[in-house]
């Protein structure tokens, strides 16, 4: 939790080099989002690109179980992908509250 008596900038902090301040937990929010957005777009074209791939491969229509593997296992393998980035963005929270727990006090 933030003391109330540190009322820095977002920007005073990010150009500190000392790196004194955090701000990881000011850009998990905004960075989680973007995943949120983009990964789910990212497979919806990928599983489209392998589809394509599979029916370009298969030119006579008999491609019944890559189809199987491209439209279950690809929003499965988005979903995982999804799950892990939100695990890594806590970790990194949960990094930076140990280093501020553990840091000594001025």
């Amino acid at each position: 939790m933030p003391n109330p008596d540190q009322n820095s900038s977002f920007f005073k902090d990010l150009f500190d080099f000392k790196l004194r301040k955090y701000i990881t937990r000011r850009v998990a929010s905004a960075i989680y989002l973007l995943y949120l957005i983009m990964i789910p777009i990212l497979t919806l074209i990928l599983t489209y690109v392998a589809y394509s791939y599979a029916r370009m491969q298969f030119p006579d229509r008999n491609f019944h179980w890559q189809l199987l593997g491209i439209w279950i296992l690809g929003p499965i393998l988005g979903f995982i992908t999804l799950v892990y980035t939100r695990i890594l963005i806590e970790l990194n929270i949960a990094v930076v509250n140990i280093a501020e727990n553990t840091e000594p006090k001025e």
